[in-house]
């Protein structure tokens, strides 16, 4: 079987100082690398699994150079019929990132999770073996969802996108609607993907972002904030 696994890429990601949208905007127009916008904002829904025992976000807490997140995301609405849900695996390697992917079969969200249905899924998805049986004992964990915008460099070597709007949601009961989890979020997050063959272009890039860089992890900052941790 050929794994639809994506590109390895390096990640930066920035936390802008609280403030106006536009001015934001306003500094990725006048950055050197002429960042445009490519691509309609939509927004992203993502539904995380870990095991019970957290090992995923303790992982990633701990600096463990290889890790990985589970989740399911769709676009669009957060409720309703979720008609091209895709289950990920994201993996780290060091500084390198990269993620498989398998379409899921379309399911109802109006309220309550189905985690049932959402688990036969799972296991019924054609999956690596590993991955399958890490899987076994996950459940859901966290729901998120973002507004993103997407931008990309004149020459087509850097991505950079623009998350706002971040909403968390307890996931974790099988038989209850997911609620909301009280965030101290950031208003936005850019973060900035590229290829490591043009880490150059990209240091010289996030040189002229005059934004904090961080590991901000939305799976972790919601996380943090559930009783169970």
């Amino acid at each position: 079987m050929n794994d639809p696994v994506s590109p390895l890429r390096c990640e930066r990601k920035f936390v802008p100082p609280p403030g106006v949208l536009e001015e934001v905007l306003a500094r990725l127009r006048r950055h050197p690398a002429l960042f445009r916008e490519v691509y309609p904002p939509r927004w992203i829904n993502n539904l995380y699994w870990d095991s019970p025992e957290l090992r995923n976000y303790h992982e990633h807490v701990q600096g463990c150079a290889r890790r990985v997140k589970w989740r399911l995301r769709w676009y669009g609405p957060l409720r309703g019929e979720i008609s091209r849900p895709v289950f990920e695996c994201k993996f780290k390697r060091g500084l390198l990132s990269g993620k498989l992917s398998r379409p899921l079969p379309a399911f109802a969200h109006n309220g309550c999770l189905p985690h049932a249905q959402l688990r036969a899924a799972l296991d019924t998805a054609d999956l690596p073996g590993p991955l399958h049986e890490g899987l076994r004992a996950a459940r859901p964990v966290l729901l998120n969802r973002y507004r993103r915008r997407y931008f990309a460099s004149a020459d087509g070597r850097l991505r950079l996108t623009l998350d706002t709007g971040l909403e968390f949601y307890d996931a974790r009961h099988p038989a209850g609607t997911p609620a909301p989890v009280t965030v101290a979020a950031p208003r936005f997050i850019l973060e900035l993907k590229y290829p490591p063959e043009h880490a150059e272009a990209a240091a010289d890039a996030a040189a002229e972002l005059p934004f904090r860089l961080t590991r901000c992890s939305k799976y972790i900052l919601g996380v943090e904030h559930l009783a169970a941790v």
